[in-house]
């Protein structure tokens, strides 16, 4: 009986103390204290207690009576007081609040959720990796010899090193995602899936359709068999999974010193629907990503004989991805802070 008084009081007070209005704590008094309230129906049990125990439980049950009425009578007060100060200062408290402003996701985070899930659909794992990087796995894995334009002051963005233990040269600001290559295949044996998205950071002229800091989805696949027609397979269906089923995709050759053979891939331009704009420099196509076949010399740097596997590996342009996605005419607009510019997504 000891147990129940004491739970009744603890429960009363803290419905007391998160009660708002003069209304609840009504409601609270006649659920505790009124003809049927639990405290009443309490007290009426007394009579079936040993008459040695009445007295002692009759004490504790009049001090918890006594509790409640004056941790009511106080909230009471306390509610009339905040009402009346409310009033003075001209505040209408039925008045509905401010709504508060939901945030939501940036196109940019939204376009890259929705890409890896495609990935993933078809057997690809994501990874994460550095934006300060060493020249090592930035360069030397991936076949760029020392004296390659890409490694050039004027386009790569070297730390100061001066006074850590680093060579002078030796870390830079990541210039593309596939430094992420060497350090997966490094600790993966074949066979390998993997994507990795992130910043790059390079020496450009800024305009609609570059910067100096942007996003790329780069990957590799390294198995048996695997061959140019895997690749340009995978790679449409991703641009048409995100695209739509009706976009249109050329490969074109090119050379990238980490792969051979190479190609890029170019899209129908969806900001002018292939007729020709700032964006797509008046060509009606827009390049998207660099694409081929891994180099048979990255695979024997990470330990991988190419006799035995082959690989195909690409890199996205997801910031432009972004810009043809919203049909946005300037790749400047997704770093804008204007929330005009994001809300509308």
């Amino acid at each position: 009986m000891e147990e129940e008084l004491i739970g009744i009081k603890n429960a009363a007070l803290s419905m007391i103390l998160d009660t708002q209005s003069q209304k609840e704590l009504e409601e609270i008094k006649l659920q505790f204290l009124g003809r049927s309230g639990k405290l009443t129906t309490a007290i009426k049990d007394l009579a079936k207690l040993p008459k040695e125990k009445r007295p002692e439980i009759g004490r504790i049950a009049n001090e918890v009576k006594e509790t409640i009425e004056q941790a009511i009578a106080e909230k009471l007060n306390t509610t009339k007081s905040s009402t009346l100060k409310a009033k003075q200062e001209g505040i209408d408290t039925t008045a509905p609040g401010i709504e508060p402003k939901i945030g939501h996701l940036h196109p940019m985070t939204l376009a890259l959720y929705e890409v890896v899930d495609i990935f993933k659909r078809i057997g690809f794992e994501a990874a994460d990796g550095p934006d300060i990087e060493t020249d090592y796995y930035n360069f030397e894995v991936l076949n760029l010899h020392k004296d390659h334009p890409s490694r050039d002051t004027q386009m790569t963005l070297y730390l100061d090193t001066r006074g850590s233990k680093a060579n002078p040269g030796e870390i830079i600001l990541r210039t593309h995602g596939s430094n992420m290559q060497g350090r997966i295949m490094e600790k993966t044996k074949p066979p390998v899936r993997a994507i990795y998205p992130g910043k790059a950071f390079r020496y450009e002229q800024i305009d609609a359709s570059h910067g100096f800091e942007f996003w790329q989805l780069e990957g590799l696949a390294v198995g048996e068999n695997l061959t140019m027609t895997d690749l340009f397979g995978t790679m449409e269906y991703v641009v048409k999974e995100f695209f739509g089923q009706d976009s249109k995709v050329k490969f074109v050759c090119h050379n990238f010193p980490f792969v051979e053979p190479g190609a890029e891939a170019y899209m129908t331009c969806t900001v002018c629907k292939g007729k020709g704009c700032s964006f797509c420099k008046h060509g009606g196509w827009v390049e998207i990503l660099g694409c081929g076949m891994i180099h048979p010399n990255v695979l024997k740097r990470v330990g991988f004989d190419p006799e035995k596997v082959s690989g195909f590996a690409w890199g996205m342009g997801l910031s432009r991805m972004v810009t043809l996605r919203y049909q946005m005419d300037d790749l400047r607009i997704l770093t804008n802070p204007d929330l005009r510019i994001l809300k509308q997504f």
